[in-house]
């Protein structure tokens, strides 16, 4: 996931929403530590959210149980996945 523009998560939440070096704070579903399904294993590896409440509302199934995690992205990055107004961008369409 670290070729698609530098992805790095956050080691924790960023004063008053600043982010280093110019970057965009947006969220991903991370099943990391839990028992969660092949497909929405697959999904959580492929898609960026421009918001929070997105992240938390796009289930991949009923049961699935990932969590929502904090991405840092460049405004470059962010310009191309999200430019269009859309709050979901799944890299294996955009990128």
């Amino acid at each position: 996931m670290a070729a698609f523009g530098g992805l790095a998560l956050t080691v924790g939440c960023p004063m008053d929403g600043i982010v280093p070096n110019g970057g965009v704070l947006v969220y991903r579903r991370s099943g990391r530590g839990r028992h969660v399904s092949n497909a929405a294993k697959k999904k959580n590896a492929n898609v960026l959210y421009a918001t929070m409440q997105a992240a938390a509302n796009d289930l991949t199934h009923p049961g699935d149980n990932s969590k929502v995690v904090q991405v840092v992205i460049s405004q470059q990055l962010f310009d191309q996945l999200f430019g269009d107004g859309s709050v979901r961008a799944d890299l294996r369409r955009k990128v």
